[in-house]
């Protein structure tokens, strides 16, 4: 969808500098003022941090839901299962991401090791600095080999080295689709699978919405049309809420995607707000 200023719009999928993404909190949600929009979500990797903020520098003019982007592993595909509307001032809930983060840095302390056995040296350090506050993830290692040059850009750390099948890459966290989908309902949030085109396995899909899910993100920036078309009929006919966003990153990683370039409108906002019980 592109950006039309007679419709209220909704982006539901956004990170900032608390996980993956370049932006603060604060720096999206001026993003998202001057783009027209009436709501957006805060979805960082494994943490909620920015949510506070966010929903604070949006003030009345911005809607903010708070929201978590969860990484999971199904028949060796890495599966995202977004949450909405999650307690995100809830002490276990915030116990439960912190352990997830602390693998994130055992594992990237693993890929920093792997990278020196092929004359890569960047220090722990350094990539913890770059990460700052946020969740410690691959574009941070990418970020650190840029710097010390390494590679020339960040596509090509991901490509050469640590992409899912390059020689320094460590697998996440073995957890399954339904563990993220029960935890994120634990703490009162609605489960959501991310670009669900992605994948490319409509039985991958399939099965995962059997462990269920609440809803299916239709609109990313990697879905055709064909794929939306698709998402939309399988959304209808299972009953499953519908979301979408731009999965802004705020440059990271190579992509250009802005906030609100990717959108959906007000009414399946309004079905997630009724379903979560936040109208």
């Amino acid at each position: 969808m592109t950006l039309d200023s007679s419709r209220k719009k909704a982006d539901l999928h956004i990170h900032t500098c608390y996980s993956d993404g370049l932006l603060s909190p604060t720096e999206v949600t001026e993003h998202a003022k001057k783009r027209g929009l009436q709501t957006i979500a805060i979805t960082d990797h494994d943490s909620i941090l920015g949510v506070e903020e966010a929903r604070t520098s949006g003030g009345r003019e911005l809607e903010v839901i708070p929201g978590v982007e969860l990484s999971t592993i199904y028949q060796d595909v890495d599966v995202h299962i977004l949450g909405y509307y999650v307690d995100f001032r809830n002490g276990k809930l915030i116990s439960y991401l912190v352990d997830l983060q602390r693998f994130r840095e055992q594992r990237a302390r693993q890929m920093i090791e792997k990278l020196a056995g092929y004359g890569i040296r960047i220090e722990y350090d350094r990539v913890r600095d770059i990460a700052q506050q946020g969740a410690l993830g691959r574009p941070h290692i990418a970020t650190a080999m840029q710097e010390k040059g390494y590679v020339a850009t960040i596509d090509e750390a991901f490509y050469r080295f640590i992409g899912y099948h390059g020689p320094c890459y460590v697998p996440k966290k073995e957890i399954e689709p339904r563990e993220a989908i029960a935890t994120i309902k634990e703490f009162g949030g609605l489960a959501v699978l991310a670009h669900p085109g992605v994948y490319g396995c409509d039985e991958l899909t399939a099965q995962i919405l059997k462990d269920g899910i609440d809803g299916v993100e239709v609109w990313h920036p990697e879905h055709s049309k064909t794929c939306v078309e698709r998402l939309l009929r399988l959304a209808k006919e299972g009953g499953l809420l519908i979301t979408g966003g731009s999965d802004c990153h705020g440059g990271r990683k190579g992509r250009s995607v802005l906030i609100g370039q990717v959108f959906i409108d007000e009414c399946y906002v309004n079905a997630l707000r009724q379903r979560a019980g936040a109208v």
